[in-house]
């Protein structure tokens, strides 16, 4: 469908924006000194996501130049979704020093579950803690990288009898 004007600013911007922010990151990842010559080391992932947004920035321009829109109201926005997305990595944050990893995640990913519409709240649980669980697995002993187990965990864990 088409509005039938020529362009719409709020896509173009976003667009635009998307394609600077990947612009930037791919400038700062360039003028990052690295350590070694490897073909993937640690900036490979910053170019990634430099790449990424640069070709989503892009797919908006053209969509904004075009006048499609997905709804013939213009743009849809569920602002409880993202109030709800917004808290889970508020929460996330707040409480990855004291929880971990592991835990925060499992919250986030059952807020992020519930904004796109999951209802089952003890499967979104169960599989939040799964891929939590996974990705620390992956990142502490695969990849040797330290994502925070938790004070709370580390108290409880620690060896030391008071």
């Amino acid at each position: 469908m088409t509005t039938g004007r020529s362009m719409r600013a709020g896509e173009a911007v976003l667009g635009g924006g998307l394609i600077a922010l990947g612009g930037l990151i791919a400038v700062e990842t360039m003028l990052t000194p690295s350590v070694g010559r490897a073909v993937v080391g640690p900036a490979l992932f910053p170019y990634l996501i430099s790449g990424g947004l640069v070709l989503v920035g892009l797919s908006l321009l053209r969509e904004a130049f075009a006048g499609a829109v997905a709804h013939a109201e213009g743009l849809e926005l569920d602002l409880w979704a993202v109030a709800l997305v917004a808290a889970g990595l508020a929460v996330q944050f707040l409480l990855l020093d004291t929880l971990g990893w592991i835990p925060s995640t499992t919250i986030l990913f059952a807020a992020v579950s519930r904004a796109f519409g999951g209802r089952r709240l003890v499967v979104n649980l169960a599989i939040g803690l799964a891929l939590a669980a996974f990705t620390f697995v992956a990142f502490n002993y695969g990849l040797g990288l330290n994502l925070p187990e938790g004070s709370l965990v580390e108290r409880l864990t620690s060896t030391d009898a008071e």
